[in-house]
């Protein structure tokens, strides 16, 4: 029943089509047997999951709600291969993924929701309630998919409106102050004609973060609001159209990122332009709402101290999708667009301490202390934030033809166009310090006024357009044996403008604020921190705004490809099918635009890839599938800090030469008893960077840390690196899931009791693998129980989420002190949710 149905989904991770009603597809617990039959889509047509000769996987709306699948991270847990960084909101599948989130830079994995590309992932993050499914696609999709799906892709199928009027209302409640309501009406309006409304309002009053400065608490803390309204209309018996409206709004105070290691105590940590915060502990005089020395996180993983407030809120958000099916004859016509716009505003504290400010001492005989009249010591307000600013639209078309005929022979052709403008803006500043705001030129004059006083401006605006055309056809030689082959040709255009401005509070030793005290100028050091050389992608000479002070270029560039696929099956029974695949992906080139760098643009990735799997149904009751994998990865696109002549760094994109992986995954389903459904998942993956120097790691400027590979000669005070050997970030060598549920049919409804264990290995958050960006293993349990009441009318869920509140580590990071004699790296991780419980309910209305 309702819970029995929903649960298959799980072990047989695969990607759902409902061919049938739900009640009709799985075994149920009161007395039905056997794994349900399982329809995907994954190549643009109807195929039984068994008969797909591709690594893919798959959450039914039902499957993820009884299972606790609430978020990308809970599909990345159970899906091998596939891993999340829910702090930099970035994915990855079998090492390949976003390396970066600046304007200009693409995800590795495309992520579309109803066939809608979106470089974000909020949309396929969205709660069952509105998801009928996620679908997730290992490896190069370079034939159907395209454009940036050199990882794979992962697609969520919006609920549909049905014919039969229903109502469904869900609420949940749960620790840290969490409440969320969720409501739907769906029906036919009039005949041919179905509508569906919902929407959503969640607020946790409650971070998983507690501020020991005295702030608000952050992390998962905030509301949510969302609407939107579907409309589906048979246009004729042979044409159905569908269109969905939607916004909504966010109000959060996020925080995933906490420091675990000491403070850096220099006047000017590594990278600063200004002051550092924790300078001001050595020092009387400070003003502290935290007087420990000491960050909270040393002691206790989820206690933070800093003076300001991380927050990220969502504006103006519109989007609306549609599509035209039109069955023809001998072939279907598909037509599907959609637009989107949206504002985002984050800020995120820079400072880790809870110092408001603090005199900087001024050395005796300087000429503060001997000839300067009035001056006294320089009073640092040491609270810093990056304000980013998003603004962006995008919107695409495609058009495919599909044959619909039996036979051996099948194809599916098609055309796709897609446009987004993306405008950022990054804050750096640090509000209080009001000699930001009034700086002074390198001439000694005074600069243009700097109003929000930041210390750095970096701003963007990019306008890609791509066009692509595409092809496949299958060719079944006999009963056993089928060849598949697939072309697609795809043109990227990125063209724009980046802006960039610099000011620094003492940095340079000449203006020091032990000499100068409270005379000490802000300095605009952008004609000097700026690059003027030609460059591949600039297209205009730099000009440096009299106004404004904000230097600004243009940039343009374009690249193409042509990627496909070669994959040949073999099913010598009914139940067991075998194939080997090549595919070739492509992902654009870009810009690390913001900067202006020497070096903007970055060439394309591409990769060969080679799979090979087996999959094999025994009986009714077992379901097991193997893929392997090799790659060939080139043109891996790297960001890495560079360090400035002034001491501020930035960062540049790069393109490693060359890298290797390959990997083993097994998904296993079995259902040993009618009422007892079993699965377990693995995913086994070995990167290596084959050709990679040399690069200076701005954590370990001179490489002196452990695992270094000092290599080339120094040049401006740095040893460059090669990374050689290395392993490619995010990428766990071993992940694990098992889930196991068990369900007792009674006359009133069915009770079930749902498990999940998972377990992933080390893996690293950058190319340099250190101990300071080492992610160590973790693993997690997560338990519910579950009443389906007879008929599918309601249902009540108790849940607890990490039972055993395991720290999870999402991305790690390290911080060189330049106060350490032996340039020691204070270690920061990123967490996933401490435990988390409470109760759901839900009513359908019919």
């Amino acid at each position: 029943m309702f819970a029995s149905v929903a649960f298959v989904a799980i072990p047989a991770a695969a990607q759902v089509q409902d061919a049938k009603p739900a009640a009709d597809q799985s075994a149920t617990t009161d007395g039905a047997s056997g794994l349900a039959e399982i329809v995907v889509t994954a190549e643009k047509r109807s195929v039984n999951l068994q008969d797909v000769p591709l690594a893919i996987s798959a959450y039914t709306s039902d499957a993820r709600q009884l299972a606790g699948i609430t978020t990308l991270q809970d599909v990345a847990n159970f899906t091998p291969g596939l891993s999340y960084s829910a702090s930099n909101d970035r994915v990855f599948i079998r090492g390949i993924g976003r390396q970066t989130n600046t304007n200009g830079s693409d995800p590795g994995v495309s992520t579309y929701t109803d066939g809608i590309y979106d470089a974000s992932t909020s949309s396929i993050a969205a709660s069952d309630f509105f998801i009928d499914r996620i679908e997730v696609l290992r490896g190069p999709q370079g034939t159907l998919y395209g454009r940036n799906s050199i990882g794979g892709a992962i697609n969520a199928i919006s609920k549909r409106p049905t014919e039969a009027l229903e109502a469904d209302l869900r609420g949940t409640v749960g620790n840290y102050g969490l409440y969320t309501l969720e409501a739907a009406v769906s029906g036919e309006l009039t005949t041919g004609l179905r509508s569906r409304l919902a929407g959503a309002f969640s607020d946790q009053s409650r971070g998983y973060f507690k501020n020991d400065a005295g702030g608000i608490s952050e992390g998962g803390r905030g509301k949510r609001r969302y609407l939107e309204l579907q409309l589906e209309a048979d246009l004729g018996p042979d044409v159905t159209a569908w269109v969905k409206l939607f916004t909504g709004r966010t109000d959060l105070n996020p925080r995933n990122l906490n420091r675990i290691g000491g403070y850096d105590f220099a006047p000017y940590p590594t990278g600063s332009i200004t002051p550092g915060s924790a300078f001001g502990y050595l020092l009387p005089g400070v003003v502290a709402l935290n007087p420990n020395p000491q960050p909270p996180g040393a002691t206790n993983i989820r206690h933070f101290s800093t003076v300001t407030t991380q927050r990220e809120r969502m504006r103006d958000n519109f989007g609306v999708t549609g599509d035209i099916k039109w069955t023809l004859p001998t072939f279907d016509v598909h037509l599907l667009g959609g637009y989107q716009h949206y504002r985002i505003e984050n800020s995120y504290a820079l400072d880790d301490t809870g110092v408001v400010s603090y005199p900087f001492p001024v050395t005796p005989g300087s000429l503060c202390d001997l000839f300067l009249p009035g001056c006294t010591a320089l009073t640092v307000y040491p609270a810093s934030q990056l304000n980013l600013h998003n603004k962006k639209s995008f919107g695409s078309g495609e058009l495919n033809l599909t044959s619909n005929t039996g036979g051996p022979f099948q194809w599916v052709a098609g055309v796709y166009y897609y446009q987004e403008t993306l405008s950022q803006e990054s804050h750096f500043n640090a509000p209080d310090q009001l000699q930001l705001r009034a700086p002074t030129a390198l001439t000694g004059l005074p600069a243009p006024l700097n109003p929000l006083g930041d210390f750095v401006y970096a701003a963007s605006t990019l306008t890609t357009k791509s066009i692509a055309a595409f092809g496949q056809v299958d060719y079944r030689i006999s009963d056993t044996l089928r060849i598949t082959g697939g072309l697609r040709y795809t043109h990227d255009k990125k063209s724009g403008a980046e802006a960039f401005r610099i000011i620094c509070l003492g940095c340079d030793p000449s203006v020091s604020p032990d000499q100068l005290g409270s005379y000490t100028p802000a300095l605009d050091l952008t004609p000097t921190q700026i690059s003027y050389l030609p460059a591949p992608g600039v297209t205009s000479p730099v000009t440096i705004d009299p106004a404004t002070g904000i230097a600004r270029r243009g940039l343009a560039s374009s690249w193409d490809a042509v990627t496909g696929t070669v994959a040949v099956e073999w099913q010598p029974t009914q139940d067991q099918l075998a194939f080997l695949r090549y595919s070739r992906g492509y992902k654009s080139g870009g810009f690390n635009a913001g900067g202006i760098s020497a070096l903007p643009q970055t060439g394309a990735e591409h990769i060969d890839a080679f799979e090979a799997g087996y999959k094999q149904t025994i009986g009714k009751r077992l379901r097991f599938n193997l893929a392997g994998f090799y790659y060939d990865y080139q043109g891996l696109q790297v960001p890495l800090t560079v360090s400035q002549p002034g001491g501020a760094q930035l960062t540049q994109f790069f393109n490693l030469a060359s890298s290797k992986s390959y990997g083993v995954e097994v998904e296993l389903a079995w259902q040993p008893a009618n009422p007892l459904h079993l699965s377990f998942n693995y995913g086994f993956g070995q990167s290596r960077i084959d050709d990679g120097c040399c690069f200076v790691d701005g954590q370990d400027p001179l490489a002196v840390q452990p695992g270094a590979q000092p290599s080339g000669p120094a040049a401006n005070g740095q040893q460059p690196q090669s990374v050689v050997g290395a392993r490619l970030s995010d990428t766990p060598r071993h992940k694990v899931a098992l889930n196991a549920m068990y369900s007792i049919a009674f006359e009133p409804g069915t009770f079930s009791l749902s498990g999940n264990y998972v377990w992933r290995s080390a893996a690293y958050s950058n190319i340099f693998n250190r101990t300071y960006n080492r992610m160590p293993s973790w693993d997690q349990v997560d338990l519910r129980a579950i009443w389906s009441g007879r008929d599918d009318r309601y249902r009540i869920i108790a849940y607890v989420k990490n039972v055993f509140n395991s720290a999870g580590y999402d991305s790690a990071l390290g911080n060189l002190l330049a106060s350490s004699p032996t340039l020691a790296v204070a270690q920061s991780y990123s967490f996933t949710p401490p435990r988390t419980y409470g109760i759901q309910l839900e009513y359908r209305f019919r």
